[in-house]
Order: C-alpha cells, then structure tokens, then sequence
C-alpha cells in the first residue's frame, strides 16, 4: 500500500560497521592530532605539521653522525687542515649568527618550533671527496664534501651554502619530513580496511608520497636558501653570493640548459633557475641585503676587515706547516 511505500527501511550499507566505525574513529584522532601538531616555520611563516621532538631529532642525528664519520673514516680531513679551518672559521661565525636568529624569533613571534631547539655546538666535518656538496644532521652536525670548493670560490659562497645548511636544522625540516611520512604512512595502512588484499595500499603510498614528499621538500629548500642569507648578512658575509654559487653549479654541472635534469615538479629540489631568480628578486633579498648594509655598511665594514686579517693568518699557518 502506499503508507508501505513511504516508510520502506533504508537498504543497509555494502560497508559492515566494523570497517566504517573503526575507520571514522581513525580519521577523527588523526585530524585531531594533525591540528595540535601544526606549527609555524621561521621567517616564511609557513604552516606545516611537525610531530616530532627536538630531542628525538638531535638523538637520531648523533646517531647518523657517528655512522658517517666511520663510513667516511679515512677521507675526513684532518681539523688542521687549510680546508678544515675555513669550513670552521666561516661556520663558526653562522652559528653565532643562527644564535641571533633564534633568539629574534623567538622574542618576536616564537612557536614551539624554536621554543623547544636547545643550543647545541656545531660539528663541522669535512670530506675528501670530487662530489660537490655539504649537508646536515639533526643534533648541528655540518658535512662539507671538498668538491663544492670548485663552485665555493671564496668565504662569502662558501657562507652561502653553509649557511643554507644550518638553515635546515633552524627550521627543523627534517622532523617536518619525518612528520609528513608518518601522517602518508598512516592513511595509506587506512586503506587496507577497505582492501585487505593491500591493492590499494601499494598503488596508494608511493603515489601519496610522491605528492606530499616532492612539494614539500621544494618549500623546505626554497625556506632555507631565504633562511641561509640571513644567517649570512647577519655574520656579515655577503648574501649575493648565493646567486654566483649556484650559477657555477648550473654551469659546472653539465646541465646548463636543464638538458637531463628533471622538471621540477620530479624534482625534491627547486631548479637552479628558479633559486638564481630568487637570489636576484627584491623581494625574497630585501631583508638580508638592509641587514648586510646596515649603517650605511659600517656595521659589517670593521668585521670583515677582521675576516681579511683571519685569513691571511690561517693562510701563513697554513703555508708554514705545509713547508715542513
């Protein structure tokens, strides 16, 4: 009749309440958690979620450092060498820096992001190797491959690129990886409640990784080349010189006319155009440059005349131990 037909019960859902159940539940705490987890990064601002601690991160940094020092055991040039006291001497005045730029941040707007990074000493390593490049640990562990020295012609690039380096400890990028590979870990096991053959689960993670991992590691390097010249005008070493380093590299490296590097939205790296272009953009320079050139440049006049001095001292060291 047609009371009947207006009240038929609905058709009971094709998914059984403890695959839905479990799932929404899973869903709710994940997005709970992922808000308390998001965080500011420094200077940019940028939103991002962080679940990690700093502790942890600096326990896991240590841990890499001594695996590397006993991998590259044998290549890691000696603390007095000519290489070894640059790398230490242009480093030490970024961490200093890094110090001023924590403090700032953290007396301006702060964000558990920096409330929670204790000072640490930097290490500086360097590396015998034809391989141009530096890298960082968590914990403030710096490794300079002796390769970069044909693009890092002088202190200011080598600064440039160092500089970037602690940038990425500052803004704790690599709990912020970490982070993203957990939350795309635990949506990709979300979908073996709904295929327990695990079809979607392998189709699902490399493809959620992909698109998490590969944009945001482009912001994280764009976030620390911005960073990195900061940390370069405030220990007065000039930031322009981030645009002649990678010039040399994008020249130096064969792939000039991006002939065989990937497109960038493959790449885990912005494209060497993309970061000259910034390092010649007002807008993205403006800060580091007033700072380098405060008080009509008078702040960093005297300290660089000091860094000259440095220099031609290392330089006699060096030379005087090198006749021996």
């Amino acid at each position: 009749d047609i009371m009947s037909k207006q009240y038929q019960k609905p058709k009971p859902s094709p998914i059984p309440p403890y695959i839905y159940i479990p799932v929404g539940i899973s869903s709710i705490l994940v997005v709970i958690g992922y808000y308390s987890c998001l965080d500011e990064a420094p200077l940019t601002k940028r939103k991002r979620l962080l679940a990690t601690s700093p502790e942890w991160e600096q326990q896991l940094g240590d841990e890499q450092y001594e695996q590397l020092r006993r991998q590259y055991r044998g290549e890691i040039l000696a603390p007095d060498h000519r290489a070894s006291v640059t790398v230490r001497r242009v480093g030490g005045r970024l961490a200093s820096a890094a110090g001023i730029f924590k403090q700032n941040y953290i007396n301006g707007e702060g964000s558990k992001n920096l409330r929670g990074h204790k000072s640490k000493p930097y290490t500086f390593t360097v590396v015998r190797s034809d391989m141009a490049n530096a890298f960082v640990l968590p914990g403030n562990h710096v490794f300079v491959l002796t390769g970069l020295f044909k693009y890092a012609r002088d202190e200011d690039e080598l600064a440039a690129v160092i500089g970037h380096e602690m940038a990425h400890n500052l803004a704790r990028h690599a709990g912020e990886r970490m982070s993203g590979s957990v939350l795309v870990s635990l949506f990709a096991r979300f979908t073996l409640l709904l295929d327990p053959s695990g079809f979607l689960y392998t189709i699902f993670l490399p493809a959620a990784a992909l698109l998490h991992d590969l944009p945001n590691s482009r912001e994280a390097e764009v976030e620390a080349d911005k960073i990195g010249i900061h940390l370069a005008a405030e220990a007065c070493y000039d930031p322009r010189a981030a645009q002649r380093v990678f010039l040399a590299m994008k020249t130096g490296d064969g792939n000039g006319h991006n002939h065989s590097t990937p497109p960038q939205f493959l790449s885990t790296h912005p494209s060497y155009d993309t970061r000259i272009t910034n390092f010649t953009d007002p807008n993205f320079m403006g800060d580091a440059l007033n700072r380098f050139n405060a008080d009509f440049g008078n702040r960093c006049r005297h300290v660089r005349e000091e860094m000259k001095i440095a220099r031609r001292h290392a330089a006699m060291i060096a030379a005087r131990r090198e006749r021996k």
